[in-house]
């Protein structure tokens, strides 16, 4: 079957420490070798105006907001963890008007922090003594890069990701023949579990329980899908969101 969805490959560096807590043991936090789309559609929607918020509140707007959005993100891995396969994933960073080599591994940067130990106040005031908090945060450091895909509309070219907001460049590379599909297939990326349709089948995968909802890693699917290929001849396959839940971004 043909398709009009514009999917492309989105390759992503970022240019500062990269933090957001995909594991939190009290004093230390970690991320995942891997990006839930939602940070990465607030991201690059930021031109959706219905979405910008200057305070946001305590409870996540997903259900009004991800529908307004005219892009759609699938998770992102990074480039030097490829899936279902893939070999050639562009692996320089953008700098400037540079390509940069990508470090290989996943090395994260520990960063420690102190202060006051807010349960402890009681024995301070009470005893002239210091009995501070000591944790640590793992970030990923400069040049740190992942792809994923997006569909639909344009994607700027410079976002902020991350709780601090660091800046990130993403650059697109335009994939060729997409075409909607339906079998049993592979993801090239991590699958959102709760963006699929009540009618894509799981077969398998490796399931990863990260905020704010649960990814799979390594999936098979069965349902439909997009397939296109990249200048080097390599299949990239991703399923098919729910439309309703990314109505702007998947109008037909």
């Amino acid at each position: 079957m043909s398709s009009t969805h514009n999917m492309r490959l989105a390759v992503m560096t970022v240019h500062d420490y990269l933090f957001f807590a995909s594991r939190d043991y009290g004093s230390v936090a970690r991320p995942a070798p891997v990006i839930n789309n939602y940070a990465l559609m607030y991201a690059i929607n930021r031109h959706t105006v219905e979405v910008r918020r200057t305070v946001s509140g305590t409870v996540p707007n997903y259900d009004t907001d991800l529908p307004l959005m005219r892009t759609y993100a699938t998770a992102a891995s990074l480039v030097t963890v490829p899936r279902a396969g893939l070999k050639k994933i562009p692996r320089t960073a953008r700098v400037g008007d540079q390509d940069l080599p990508v470090t290989e591994g996943t090395q994260l940067t520990m960063q420690t922090w102190n202060s006051i130990g807010e349960l402890l106040l009681d024995i301070m005031t009470q005893e002239p003594v210091n009995i501070p908090k000591v944790g640590a945060y793992h970030k990923y450091p400069p040049l740190t890069t992942f792809y994923f895909y997006v569909v639909g509309d344009y994607v700027p070219s410079v976002v902020r990701i991350g709780k601090k907001g660091g800046q990130a460049r993403v650059v697109t590379y335009p994939l060729d023949n997409v075409r909607l599909e339906r079998g049993v297939f592979r993801p090239s990326c991590p699958v959102t579990i709760i963006d699929l349709p009540g009618d894509t089948v799981i077969r398998h995968g490796s399931l990863l329980t990260v905020p704010p909802t649960p990814l799979l890693l390594n999936a098979e699917l069965d349902g439909e899908y997009l397939e296109g290929t990249d200048t080097k001849g390599q299949k990239h396959r991703i399923p098919v969101p729910s439309k309703e839940r990314f109505a702007a971004a998947w109008a037909e």
